[in-house]
C-alpha cells in the first residue's frame, strides 16, 4: 500500500515541472534554473493506493488528435497541444 501522495511541482517563471512527494515546510528548487517550485496539483492515483505509479491504465485516456495516452487530469495533450474535452 502506497501512503505517499505525488504532486506536480511547477516553477512559476519558467513553467518547468517535476513530479515528487512533498513534505510540509520544505522548499523545492529547480536544479537547472534555481527557481522555487510550488505544488500545483495532486497526481493520480490519489493516496492511499495499491499502486505507486504516477499513471495507471485506469487514469489514462487517448488524445482525440494524436491517439497518444495522456492522464485524465491533463487539460492539453503534451504531444500535440489539443485541448481535451471535459470528462
Amino acid at each position: 500500500m502506497n501512503d505517499r501522495q505525488l504532486y506536480r511541482l511547477r516553477a512559476p517563471a519558467s513553467g518547468r515541472e517535476a513530479i515528487s512527494t512533498v513534505e510540509l515546510g520544505k522548499i523545492y528548487v529547480d536544479r537547472e534554473t534555481g527557481e522555487e517550485m510550488k505544488p500545483v496539483a495532486k497526481v493520480l492515483p490519489l493516496a492511499p493506493s495499491a499502486s505507486s505509479l504516477p499513471r495507471t491504465p485506469a487514469n489514462l485516456r487517448t488524445c482525440r488528435r494524436c491517439d497518444q495516452l495522456i492522464g485524465l487530469d491533463v487539460s492539453d495533450c503534451p504531444y500535440c497541444g489539443l485541448r481535451q474535452t471535459a470528462l
